[in-house]
C-alpha cells in the first residue's frame, strides 16, 4: 500500500506456518530391552502471526527526512509432541537433575515450568504452619502449594512464562540537510521471559549478584531475596529466576557530513565524507544480567542465560573517499 503520492509506503502480511515431523524422543515398553527412546519425526509446531512494515520519505528542498518501522507478531503453540508423549522436559539451568522448561500440547514450546514463589519464611511459627517441600529453614523460599492439598510437590509446578516474545520490532530514522546526514536503528522484544541461570549456578562461582544484598538477614529484612546459600532449597526451579526479557535496543547510530562535490573538483576526488557513528550505545532493559539477547542452540531450551557474554560498545570516526 501506498499513500500521500508515495511518502508514506507499507505492508501487512499474515502469516501461518505448521512445521510437522520435528525429531522428539518417543517413549517405548521397557520390555522391549531399549535403554533409551528412539527419536523419531512425531512433533509439530504452529506459529502464526502479523507481519507490518511502514515508511515514511520526505524531500523538502535541501531536508529530507525518513522514518521506518517493522514489527511481527509470534504466536506459537505445540500440536503433537508424539504419541506416548504427556510432556517433553529440557532446558538444563546448569544444575545436575534440573530441568526449567517444560513442552506439551496446546502450549508454548519450551515454556519455562517450575515453582512459583510466595516470599520467605519469617519466623518459626510460619514455617510451622505453611505447606513445605522440605527441609526448608526460616530464611528460605516459600513455594506456592498451587493445588491447595496442604504439601509442595513436583505438582505444584506451574508455567512461569516463555522465551518467545509476543513481538518483535525495529525502527529507524534519518535526515539529511546540505550535505549533513543522520541515521539511527533501534530493536526489540515485548512480552518474553529470560532465565537467569547465571544467578542460580553455583559451583565454581566466587561471586554473588547485587540482588543478594537485599537477601534475608533475620525477620522482616526481606520477603523477596533468601538467606545465602550454595544449594539446596533456594535453588530449585522457581520464579525467583525469571526476569523480563523485554528491551530496547540502539542498534547503531551515525552522523556525517559530505563535502560539496564543487570543493572536491579541484582535488579531483568524486566524494570525500567524514562520519562518527556508534553501535550498541545503550540497552533499556528490565533484566538484571549482562544482555537480554538470549538465543539458544536447542528449541526445548532457549532463553537461558548462563553468562552469556554481551554485544560490545563501539564507537568509530572514519573518512570516506573516492577519487
Amino acid at each position: 500500500m501506498a499513500f500521500f503520492d508515495d511518502r508514506l509506503t507499507g505492508e501487512l502480511d499474515y502469516y501461518y506456518r505448521r512445521t510437522n515431523d520435528i525429531l522428539v524422543g518417543v517413549p517405548i515398553p521397557s520390555y522391549v530391552g531399549a535403554s533409551n527412546n528412539p527419536i523419531v519425526n512425531a512433533a509439530s509446531v504452529e506459529n502464526k502471526g502479523i507481519d507490518l512494515s511502514l515508511n515514511w520519505r520526505e524531500q523538502k528542498g535541501d531536508f529530507g527526512y525518513n522514518f521506518g518501522i517493522v514489527a511481527s507478531t509470534v504466536n506459537n503453540s505445540v500440536l503433537d509432541i508424539g504419541e506416548g508423549n504427556e510432556a517433553i522436559f529440557g532446558g538444563a539451568v546448569g544444575i545436575s537433575g534440573l530441568l526449567g522448561s517444560r513442552t506439551i500440547v496446546g502450549e508454548s514450546i519450551g515454556h519455562y515450568f517450575g515453582y512459583k514463589t510466595a516470599g520467605v519464611f519469617q519466623n518459626e511459627e510460619q514455617l510451622a504452619n505453611t505447606p513445605k517441600r522440605g527441609p526448608e529453614r526460616v530464611g528460605d523460599l516459600i513455594f506456592e502449594d498451587t493445588n491447595g492439598d496442604g504439601v509442595v510437590n513436583n505438582n505444584d509446578r506451574v508455567i512461569l512464562g516463555s522465551p518467545i516474545p509476543d513481538l518483535i520490532f525495529g525502527f529507524n530514522l534519518g535526515f539529511d540537510y546540505k550535505g549533513f546526514d543522520f541515521g539511527a536503528d533501534f530493536n526489540g522484544t515485548v512480552g518474553n521471559e529470560i532465565y537467569n541461570s547465571k544467578k542460580q549456578v553455583r559451583f565454581n562461582t566466587y561471586n554473588f549478584e547485587t540482588s543478594f544484598l537485599d537477601r534475608w538477614t533475620g525477620e522482616g529484612t526481606s520477603n523477596e531475596e533468601p538467606r545465602v546459600t550454595n544449594g539446596g532449597h533456594n535453588y530449585e526451579v522457581s520464579d525467583r529466576f525469571i526476569e523480563k526479557g523485554s528491551f530496547l535496543r540502539l542498534r547503531n547510530i551515525q552522523i556525517g557530513y559530505s563535502f560539496p562535490t564543487v570543493a572536491l573538483d579541484r582535488f579531483k576526488v568524486q566524494n570525500f565524507r567524514l562520519y562518527l557513528s556508534g553501535t550498541n550505545l545503550f540497552t533499556l532493559t528490565k533484566y538484571s544480567g549482562y544482555t537480554p539477547e538470549i538465543g539458544g542452540g536447542n528449541v526445548l531450551g532457549t532463553g537461558y542465560d548462563s553468562g552469556l557474554y554481551p554485544i560490545a560498545r563501539t564507537v568509530n570516526i572514519g573518512i570516506s573517499a573516492n577519487f
